[in-house]
């Protein structure tokens, strides 16, 4: 979202933001500019400042949007509205952006400079960067290969056995040649009858073919020690990261796009790393030996060799930039399909219960029909010029021949030497032919490169501090002026203030997305508000360990999630050293286990994918035994009874009575009613806090929390006025 869009003549050399501004504030038309600096607003009309303000001199900016047009305005500190100007309807989200960004500089004396608010893009070739720090396409190739051949480093042993092993074996085969000259020139021209010379260099060629072998078979075991081994540490250094990522990094991506980074990104790069690191040198060292070789041997012809190489090389590295583009599409479909295809196996009951199974058939192949063309398009630019760069490659080799074979006329170069000097020009293009390849592979994986790079190379932004703290907690919690927003200008939550007590139990209420889920996600230190401070005893939470905070809090989510295992695995999950008799405590106390042994194999019954062999209601009755299992100081449910009957909630609320006393309890729920045994509400309203106290004086009140109440109440008689209907 570009919110610099256009300038005014004559504009201030250091306006940060300008949109276009259509009308005054009294509805005249103009051709204007709302213009931003670090400190001022400026209204052009034209050319000419016809408006001129101080940020500071605001206490907060909004749109307001109209029938055909909308306003930008501003509330002076006297509590005056100041109207800026007009616009059309598609500036607003523009226009709301920008007071957004206006708002954060009045809380922080900064105004952030956004040059592109949705999607960062390369400075150099302006394609999106989609999260990662450098472009795949201009960073340089050489500084991608090295990160790649450093992670060799700790199995550094075995690749240079398998180099060593490699450049042996290429040797004996570079000796080949040599011994096909010794035979027909000393045994086959001149029909030589000395059989035991004969015989004797046949067994070397033979020695030395078993050696080869031996050679290649040290070499396949120790690249396959590195390939394996580097493999391994590189999906496992990839899922360890996607751990250590924030929630706010982690919902940027799909997880069938994680599984495919950890899984066919990490194998590209294995490939690449085991083969071509290898190679790389070995291949090199081929080339210069052959090449020296050629030109000891007879240097016209060995220019002749070479003389078209430089050629075919210009026309491949052409090619690079366009197959990369080529890649990233291959990449990013087989991405889509390995999506579509996470997302329709795990909605299969979904698809089913609406019959949409020829739909999702139709999706599937649909999206692997994209990925298919999508690679054909980019293999077939390359296989188009392969034929050209092979026919100009062996022109050389046309040359040798016709002027080898008039030199053996001429009796200046025997037929076994032309026939060695044709293997060695044989055996020099291979490697030539193998760094053709290079830009092609490496532009395939250096897509790959790109996104692995990006998971590895990202910064935390949710970490621990240097020395961080392992706080036996109590549950004593304070917000003082907590604000948060995916965008650090937009915050979901503003300004919260309020302290709970150990031992109390707290119901955050609000309409929907005001925050209240947000606020207990702050709370888990899943995110970290943007300003402001959250403190758990005393401590800023942001000096807690967060394996010493998470270890203590225990939480009930309104979206319950079972493992694929059996029921002791789910609620032990919590507590994996836990004995049988705590898991059937937990499951007592949370009126789990009468359902659990009436299941066909009790405990040990699996309970399927995400759990789908179960109710809701048992599924979340698993998900209450298994926060109960690890006895947390403070507990967090987030609609922990929303998928229970109402006998059923009953006995969850008296378990979870017993569970919460001395323990300090966050819960959210919509249906007021089942708050009522709160000890204290917050009450949320467009981010704020709007309420904080008991039922009865917030009650008393009639603000925001008796609306809701009245609501409820007005949508419960409507509901039970309603015919019933078998």
């Amino acid at each position: 979202m570009d919110l610099k869009t256009s300038l005014p003549e004559n504009a201030k050399a250091d306006i940060i933001y300008s949109l276009p501004a259509n009308f005054t504030c009294k509805g005249d038309k103009m051709d204007g500019h709302f213009c931003v600096t670090k400190e001022k607003i400026y209204i052009y009309n034209g050319s000419e400042i016809t408006l001129e303000y101080s940020i500071d001199d605001f206490s907060e900016f909004e749109c307001k949007q109209q029938i055909g047009t909308s306003m930008a305005q501003g509330t002076l500190k006297s509590g005056e509205t100041i109207c800026f100007c007009g616009f059309s309807q598609d500036q607003f989200l523009r226009y709301a952006e920008l007071m957004k960004l206006l708002d954060h500089c009045l809380r922080t004396g900064e105004l952030m400079e956004i040059t592109d608010t949705e999607e960062p893009v390369c400075p150099k070739c302006g394609l999106p960067l989609e999260g990662a720090k450098e472009c795949i396409y201009c960073t340089g190739k050489g500084k991608t290969m090295v990160k790649l051949i450093k992670r060799i480093a700790p199995y550094k042993k075995y690749f240079a056995i398998a180099v060593i092993c490699t450049i042996l074996s290429e040797l004996i085969w570079v000796l080949a040649p040599y011994l096909d000259r010794v035979i027909i020139d000393k045994y086959v021209t001149p029909k030589n009858t000395h059989w035991a010379g004969l015989a004797g260099v046949i067994i070397t060629i033979v020695t030395l073919l078993l050696l080869a072998g031996v050679f290649e078979f040290f070499n396949m075991k120790n690249s396959f020690k590195v390939a394996l081994n580097l493999g391994r540490d590189l999906r496992q250094e990839i899922f360890e990261k996607s751990q250590q990522l924030s929630m706010n990094s982690i919902s940027k991506r799909t997880a069938g796009e994680l599984i495919n980074r950890v899984s066919s990104d990490a194998a590209k790069l294995e490939d690449f790393i085991t083969a071509n690191g290898k190679d790389a040198i070995v291949k090199i060292l081929s080339l210069v030996i052959i090449g020296i070789l050629l030109f000891i041997m007879d240097w016209r012809l060995a220019l002749m060799t070479v003389l078209p190489v430089p050629i075919v090389f210009i026309i491949v590295q052409k090619l690079f930039d366009a197959m990369a583009i080529r890649y990233t599409k291959v990449w990013k479909n087989g991405v889509s399909h390995g999506e579509t295809l996470h997302d329709i196996l795990n909605g299969i009951r979904v698809v089913k219960s609406y019959g949409n199974e020829v739909r999702e058939i139709q999706r599937y192949t649909e999206c692997s029909e994209r990925w298919a063309k999508s690679c054909v398009r980019a293999e077939m630019m390359w296989y188009l010029t392969i034929p050209a760069s092979e026919f100009i490659l062996t022109i050389g080799n046309f040359f040798v021949l016709y002027f080898g074979g008039n030199m053996i006329l001429d009796h200046t170069m025997t037929l076994g030497q032309l026939i060695q000097f044709t293997t060695y020009v044989a055996m020099l293009y291979e490697p030539i032919r193998w760094l053709i390849q290079i830009p092609r592979n490496l532009a395939d994986t250096s897509v790959s490169a790109g996104k692995v790079f990006e998971i590895l190379d990202e910064d935390t932004d949710v970490r621990d501090c240097d020395d961080p703290i392992d706080l036996d907690i109590q549950g004593d919690i304070e917000f003082d002026g907590v604000y948060f927003g995916y965008k650090v200008y937009n915050p979901v939550l503003k300004d919260i203030t309020c302290k709970i007590n150990k031992g109390e139990m707290i119901g955050i209420v609000g309409h929907s997305g005001v925050g209240k889920s947000t606020m207990i996600n702050l709370i888990l230190r899943l995110y970290d508000c943007t300003q402001g401070e959250i403190r758990i005893d005393g401590v800023n939470i942001k000096d807690i360990a967060q394996h010493s905070l998470r270890s203590q809090v225990g939480v009930v989510l309104q979206e319950t999630f079972l493992f694929d295992g059996n029921v002791l695995e789910n609620i032990a999950y919590a507590k994996p050293d836990a004995t049988f008799e705590e898991v059937i405590r937990a499951a007592k106390i949370a009126n789990a286990h009468d359902f659990i042994t009436k299941l066909p194999d009790g405990y040990n019954t699996r309970v399927g994918n995400k759990g789908y062999q179960l109710s809701g209601g048992e599924r979340q009755r698993i998900a209450i035994a298994r926060a109960i299992l690890h006895d947390p100081k403070i507990i967090i449910l987030d609609e922990a009874t929303a998928s229970l009957d109402t006998q059923t909630e009953k006995q969850i609320q008296d378990a979870l009575g017993k569970l919460t006393k001395g323990r300090t309890t966050i819960a959210i729920a919509h249906r007021l009613s089942t708050l009522s045994n709160a000890d204290r509400l917050i009450v949320l309203d467009k981010g704020r806090l709007a309420e904080f106290g008991t039922h009865a004086e917030l009650m008393q009140k009639k603000g925001v929390y008796y609306k809701l109440v009245m609501a409820q109440r007005q949508t419960t008689k409507m509901k039970k006025a309603q015919p019933q209907t078998c």
